[in-house]
């Protein structure tokens, strides 16, 4: 498949590549040269949310957080007392 680039730097993804990775319009992809090659990754629709529960095995942060803002505040309210 070719395209070419228009006088603004676009290019149109063939819809066979569209339809064969599930474009649809309004997708964002991702750019970078490898060896030489212009290459496009495409973004993942829900962009960060891709990634909720991808370490569910790992510590919970939030837990984590909150327990230590809790102490913060326990330090910092003996301070004042």
């Amino acid at each position: 498949m070719k395209t070419t680039l228009s006088a603004k730097r676009q290019v149109s993804v063939p819809k066979a590549l569209c339809d064969k990775l599930n474009l649809q319009p309004g997708a964002q992809i991702v750019w970078e040269v490898q060896h030489g090659k212009l290459v496009g990754h495409p973004m993942p629709r829900e962009g960060w949310r891709a990634l909720i529960g991808k370490h569910k095995a790992g510590r919970n942060l939030v837990a984590e957080l909150l327990k230590q803002r809790k102490q913060d505040r326990e330090r910092e309210n003996s301070k004042l007392a």
